[in-house]
């Protein structure tokens, strides 16, 4: 016996090195010989970082991300981490990644549906390829009994929608209609309350477009009650709703709840990712992403900024795409155009929902759950046909010939109805912006998943074209999707590509490899670019937008942990800016600082924050004024400016009041001092503080003018069209005065029941340029104007703050009453006058 033979001498020390371990892996038939360039730089740095908590390693849809992640993970094995584990979106995911392992001969586990494939995992002699459902759910057995060292989050970009689903509790009329019946009728006397009774029933009607949320007091004041009905209903033996149960079960109060055709969802208002033990304990976490034009939606699905983000600059993943608009078409890319195409080529069908897949059953069907990955692997082998897409962004991968076909139809725009309301109803456009574009740059790569590969993407749906039509949705793309696009809209302009013929003539074409194509493709890839004006105003609210971003996972925190102390100063911090730069954003941080507020007891300051909320969201959303206190004098019934300046001064002295007032001159001074865009945030104040729904619909929408105000208690409004950055005396082109008569209509189309008293050109003193024809309903405005506004409101709260508390009441009454703060009369003090020639 030769001891000498046994112990650590005998076992070489496993490289921890992601490259070297690539090195050392078995010749397998299959396997490629080198690392590509992206994948190589991507791992050096990796290394390089890999004792910070958070790296973000982000490559293009089809770079080889799949190959990066393994390798870290055995790396983070062989460094001696216990438990790690790479986590995808979809059980399909799991297994093609799975089969990657396999390819290049990396050991692993995998475990989805409560089993593991192996017991490399448990064992400690690897790791463990899982989903976000497995390791989020609210009885995970991987947190607890494998709590992890390391985890690699792979389409880390999409994963917010993963997240999110985890903590969102749904109840429907059709799966459990005894247990919804009850909530709806739990909640019947707060929509009494608010008002919307109507907008309620048509909430709970199946066939009716209509959502009514549920005002956050309103959810609290009912927690309890509405927990002993879940709980009475058998919820933590239900096969599914047991999971995100368990995660709200001591935390209703702190969720956000909606009513929209015959479903009940529950969920929090931000996802509380830093309340999660993943995030909160010493882990290793890596993600991995497509490439990111805007950190905001990552921020929101974790929590946090990455430590380190790994961008490595290669060209593997930029397929070929001819990207072509229905709306164009005669007739557009649906079934019957479909049906003639099949024929010829193999096609996927991408739609958002089983609702709309419905209008597609004579080209394809859905397969079930259970049958998907069969189905898929046999469109896989077919030479032609179509196979229908379901609200799936991810988890399918579709190159070269097995499919270069895709037709686009509706915005990927998820599951969540919280996230539907927020776009629909409360028009809160730039943040659902930032998840349709990532959700776009995946779907994508679905069928074009590297650098020679090709396809062509026919687009369906008014909706989603309009979307990629808009250039400041096309900033938060990847830059080269943005140029396949503008290379599509020129290709389709300049032939006059009309008709299905025409269409399906151009897609063999590309298909069919036509030098014509290739040479043009190539030339034009390298010179299409964005226009500028789009790219630099989307970095400039980047970083505030960010803030934004990063508040609402502290606030979620503080709320998880029932500290709405902390949750309110977060929110605090940086609600007035993010209005500045989003404002129905900034409307939805004010109605939760509200709730804050009210949790605290302040409900005179909840009131205010409610205020705020409702001029910035407008009508989608009603929220409760807080009922006198016992005992309290009746006050003076308010008109919207009344009650604006009534939440103002509820801290008439000290340092509260002073640091509001502050904040709300700074605010106000950018009037006349800063640059257009911050023009237009200090005019949309000066409306608000005026108590009408103030707007900057240009900026949050894409379309309208500049900025809109908005008085609801009489229907009527006024769009103002920022032109400060023009000579003085200026020239308004025909280009500016179109603008203007597209801002009518827009105004007109909005809001069909306000009378439009004008659009307001706020600019120098000028002319309209010879060939221009401004309307009857454009005038001209100096800033000046604006300022002296500002500055007589400035006057008029620090007159009001003197006099003592009731007095105070009664002089705002009397005060904002006057005929002079009616938005017409404010339209006539502001001295607009028609454009001359």
């Amino acid at each position: 016996m030769d001891f000498s033979k046994l112990g650590s001498a005998k076992r070489a020390k496993r490289p921890t090195d992601p490259i070297r371990i690539f090195e050392t892996l078995p010749s397998l038939s299959g396997t490629f010989n080198d690392l590509w360039r992206g994948q190589d730089k991507a791992l050096t740095e990796w290394n390089a970082a890999r004792s910070r908590q958070d790296v973000l390693v982000s490559l293009n849809t089809g770079a080889g991300k799949t190959i990066v992640g393994l390798l870290i993970a055995q790396s983070l094995v062989n460094e001696g981490l216990q438990n790690v584990l790479y986590v995808c979106s979809t059980i399909d995911l799991v297994r093609q990644t799975a089969e990657e392992a396999d390819r290049i001969g990396i050991d692993h586990s995998t475990r989805f549906r409560k089993e593991f494939s192996n017991d490399l995992f448990e064992t400690g002699k690897g790791f463990c390829i899982t989903t976000y459902a497995a390791l989020f759910n609210g009885h995970s057995a991987l947190r607890n009994r494998f709590f992890p060292q390391a985890i690699i989050f792979d389409d880390a970009h999409v994963a917010g929608s993963l997240l999110r689903d985890a903590f969102t509790l749904r109840i429907d009329v059709h799966s459990h209609e005894a247990l919804f019946k009850e909530i709806a009728e739990l909640f019947k006397p707060h929509f009494q309350e608010l008002g919307i009774s109507g907008q309620f029933r048509d909430a709970l009607d199946l066939s009716r477009h209509s959502t009514a949320f549920v005002a956050p007091n309103g959810l609290y004041e009912r927690s309890e009650r509405l927990l002993e009905i879940l709980l009475r209903h058998g919820i933590k033996d239900h096969a599914e709703l047991t999971y995100p149960f368990a995660w709200l079960e001591d935390r209703l109060g702190a969720c956000a709840a909606v009513f929209t055709r015959g479903a009940f969802e529950l969920t929090p208002p931000f996802l509380p990712s830093l309340a999660i033990d993943i995030f909160q304990q010493k882990v290793r976490r890596v993600y991995l992403s497509a490439t990111l034009q805007s950190q905001t939606d990552f921020i929101r699905a974790f929590g946090r900024k990455p430590d380190v983000t790994v961008t490595p600059s290669n060209d593997a993943g930029n397929g070929e795409r001819l990207i072509v608009s229905g709306r164009k078409i005669s007739g557009g890319f649906g079934p019957d155009f479909a049906e003639k195409l099949v024929k010829k080529q193999k096609v996927v069908i991408a739609v958002p929902d089983y609702e709309r897949a419905k209008d597609w059953a004579k080209v394809a069907q859905p397969p079930s759950r259970t049958e998907f990955s069969e189905q898929l692997d046999v469109f896989r082998k077919a030479d032609a046909g179509a196979f229908a897409l379901v609200s799936r962004v991810d988890g399918i991968d579709l190159p070269h010939d097995t499919c270069r076909v895709m037709i686009m139809e509706g915005l990927p725009s998820g599951s969540s109805l919280l996230e539907r309301y927020q776009w629909e109803f409360l028009r809160m456009n730039n943040v659902h912006a930032v998840r349709i574009a990532n959700r776009l740059a995946q779907l994508f790569g679905r069928i074009n998943r590297g650098r020679n590969d090709y396809g062509a993407f026919l687009v369906q749906g008014d909706d989603l074209d309009k979307w990629l039509a808009n250039d400041r949705n096309l900033a938060l793309l990847p830059p080269l999707l943005q140029k396949q696009v503008l290379i599509g809209r020129e290709l389709q302009e300049e032939f006059g590509i009309e008709t299905s013929k025409q269409a399906i003539e151009l897609i063999e074409r590309v298909i069919g490899r036509d030098d014509g194509w290739i040479d043009y493709y190539q030339r034009e890839v390298k010179l299409a670019e964005l226009d500028e004006d789009q790219l630099a105003r989307h970095s400039t609210a980047e970083p505030f937008l960010v803030a934004a971003a990063l508040s609402e996972a502290k606030y979620a925190e503080a709320m998880w942990h029932d500290d709405p102390t902390s949750a309110r100063r977060e929110l605090e911090k940086t609600v007035d800016t993010t209005a500045q730069h989003d404002t129905p954003l900034g409307g939805w941080h004010a109605l939760w600082l509200g709730a804050a507020f009210e949790r605290e007891g302040d409900r005179e300051a909840a009131r205010s924050a409610f205020g705020h909320a409702m001029r910035r969201l407008g009508n989608g959303v009603t929220l409760p004024r807080p009922a006198p206190v016992t005992g309290a004098k009746k006050s003076p019934d308010m008109n919207a400016f009344g009650r604006s300046l009534q939440g103002l001064l509820r801290y008439s002295h000290g340092n509260k009041f002073e640091a509001e007032l502050d904040k709300l001159r700074q605010t106000l001074a950018l009037i006349d001092d800063g640059d257009p865009s911050e023009t237009e945030a200090g005019v949309r104040a000066l409306g608000e503080i005026l108590g009408f729904t103030s707007t900057r619909p240009d900026n949050d929408e894409g379309t309208g003018p500049d900025v809109l105000w908005r008085d609801d208690s009489k229907q009527r409004q006024i769009g103002f069209e920022l032109k400060t950055d023009k000579d003085d005396p200026a020239t308004y082109f025909k280009k500016d005065i179109s603008q203007g008569h597209d801002h009518l209509v827009w105004m007109a189309q909005a809001y069909p029941d306000y009378e439009n008293l004008g659009l307001v050109y706020v600019g120098p003193a000028g002319r309209a340029h010879g060939q221009a024809n401004p309307s009857a309903q454009m005038s001209l405005c100096q800033p000046t104007a604006l300022t002296a506004l500002r500055e007589e409101l400035l006057a008029l709260i620090e007159d009001l703050r003197r006099h003592t508390p009731m007095e105070r009441l009664i002089a705002i009454g009397n005060e904002t009453d006057k005929e002079r703060w009616d938005i017409e009369a404010v339209l006539k003090r502001i001295d607009s006058t028609p454009f001359s020639k």
